[in-house]
């Protein structure tokens, strides 16, 4: 396996720098960072930290910009990325937790799974986690603990042959479930996680993006059911 880390970024000039660096520490220099669209100097901040940044001249959204992340890492020869948010809310420290858990399965999707116990956690973060994750596992048919978690490794090839066309967060939802239907199983890590970072800025909408993760719910729901018979055996064969 060649692992490197897949950082997008929105308008988080304060943050993104720090974590390039922490994350080079542990990848060194295996580290990609997509600015989509970035008004606030964010592709400067990276580049100054060491890190190659492609950039979206206009903001397509999250999911936009880790497929283009994953472009990036097949064409420069990796097999697996560590993806994870500029933001600060995730600790480049626990990357060699997913990179271990990869050695270990290197056909899974390894899933960040947060510590969302500590006061830090909001409580509406805490809720909508474990609406989508009911909706993953009843839609993806296999268990998933984090639907909405950003730290995650993904084996490259397979991902980008999911065919996920969600350009916003609720790529990490579908991603999930589409890696159900085409057998490719998820496996969870826990990680910490820190909502109160200085200068930490977070573009997910708490009523717009939940609405596209339900609407999106909606229409994987009957996606299953029309795999439900190819999923029936694939789960018949996994007793």
């Amino acid at each position: 396996m060649k692992i490197c880390a897949v950082i997008p970024v929105y308008n988080n000039a304060a943050t993104v720098g720090d974590v390039v660096t922490r994350a080079r520490a542990v990848l060194e220099p295996d580290v990609l960072v997509v600015a989509d669209g970035s008004t606030d100097g964010s592709d400067d901040r990276a580049r100054e930290a060491g890190a190659p940044v492609i950039v979206h001249p206009g903001n397509l959204g999250k999911g936009r910009a880790i497929l283009t992340g994953l472009e990036e890492a097949r064409a420069r020869g990796f097999t697996h990325a560590v993806v994870l948010d500029a933001d600060g809310q995730h600790l480049p420290e626990n990357i060699p937790r997913l990179v271990e858990a990869a050695w270990a399965f290197p056909d899974r999707i390894i899933v960040g799974t947060r510590r969302m116990d500590g006061n830090n956690s909001p409580v509406a973060s805490r809720r909508g986690r474990s609406i989508s994750n009911f909706w993953a596992t009843l839609d993806g048919w296999q268990r998933c603990r984090d639907a909405q978690s950003g730290f995650r490794l993904y084996p490259v090839e397979q991902t980008l042959r999911l065919g996920c066309r969600e350009p916003g967060f609720a790529f990490e939802m579908e991603v999930l479930i589409r890696s159900g239907w085409a057998g490719v199983r998820l496996h969870h890590v826990a990680v910490d996680v820190r909502y109160d970072w200085p200068g930490r800025v977070s573009h997910f909408d708490m009523r717009a993006d939940n609405l596209r993760f339900t609407w999106l719910s909606f229409r994987m729901f009957w996606g299953m059911v029309v795999r439900l018979p190819l999923l029936l055996w694939r789960a018949f064969q996994r007793l």
